[in-house]
């Protein structure tokens, strides 16, 4: 699949986008921010005891783009679940979108469209996955008891 995925904290992360949409800058300043590359450019999917599973391909392990400067190798983790997928869209997606669902390999993960770089911020990104993966999100009609 044309992705790129990284983890943090335990959560893993899919991204989705057109060639040059920004995959690649999603992954890197995640990753600056303390998550671990899974896979640049490229992922394979697979699912195993109910998890949809990604890892690099063997050609293109460990090596990242960074768009303008060149490509580098980066540590990987050679396997990793993927608790959300991330579509980049070029156009403003909602402030607080109905949290929706896609299978790959049989599995149903979260899947939202956001805004692709430089408007999107990591920081949030990588609260709001580990609050996916644990479970912790809101609904959008949520409002505060009393």
């Amino acid at each position: 699949m044309h992705a790129s995925a990284f983890a943090y904290e335990g959560s893993g992360c899919l991204v989705l986008g057109n060639s040059g949409s920004g995959k690649s800058t999603v992954l890197a300043e995640a990753v600056l921010h303390g998550a671990w590359m899974i896979a640049d450019d490229q992922v394979l999917l697979h699912a195993q005891n109910g998890a949809l599973m990604a890892q690099a391909p063997a050609a293109i392990a460990g090596v990242l783009e960074l768009r303008g400067l060149g490509l580098i190798r980066h540590p990987i983790i050679p396997i990793h679940p993927i608790h959300l997928v991330l579509e980049l869209a070029d156009e403003s997606t909602e402030r607080l979108p109905e949290m929706k669902t896609k299978s790959y390999c049989g599995i149903a993960v979260p899947f939202a469209v956001i805004t692709a770089p430089p408007t999107v911020s990591i920081a949030s990104l990588l609260l709001y996955l580990k609050a996916v993966h644990e479970k912790r999100t809101l609904p959008t009609d949520w409002h505060p008891v009393g």
